[in-house]
């Protein structure tokens, strides 16, 4: 699903789909997009949890510095997350969601997500997903539909 938008974008980086959050779980991230940049050697240079975009001003600088050189300065890393065991629960049931989900068990894996929304009711992958599957023309038809996304956390959905 994400292809059409690296594509529009124009990207020229390598790109990922984490299907199983385990990039959430390693990196206690709750939200996305992030954007990570990492070195030839595998050395993590700089990371942004969520709102990374490419098109704000602030990113674009971050990522044009980090091209002319790699090693970005240290005022630019963001801190660590704390996360509670109930963050490790809650990617366990996203990934048992996803696993129904893509066995065809849509039901299925709505309760899985749900449980997980339920232990960490601020993790925006998991809910996001139900969202998704359930309102596929707020992410899927064009443009994301980010002010209905508000709507329903405003809301508690």
């Amino acid at each position: 699903k994400a292809r059409p938008y690296v594509e529009k974008a124009g990207a020229q980086f390598t790109t990922v789909v984490d299907e199983g959050n385990l990039l959430g779980q390693l990196y206690g991230f709750k939200a996305i997009p992030n954007g990570f940049l990492i070195d030839e050697e595998g050395v993590l240079c700089y990371k942004q949890l969520g709102g990374f975009d490419i098109r704000k001003p602030e990113t674009a600088s971050v990522v044009d510095q980090w091209i002319s050189a790699p090693r970005l300065d240290e005022s630019l890393l963001l801190d660590e997350v704390e996360l509670g065991p109930e963050h490790s629960q809650a990617n366990e049931h996203f990934r048992q969601g996803q696993s129904l989900y893509k066995q065809g068990k849509v039901p299925e894996a709505l309760d899985e997500w749900r449980k997980g929304t339920a232990l960490e009711p601020d993790n925006l992958i998991i809910r996001k997903q139900i969202w998704a599957v359930e309102n596929p023309g707020r992410f899927y038809d064009g443009n994301v539909d980010y002010a209905w996304q508000k709507e329903q956390m405003a809301e508690g959905r």
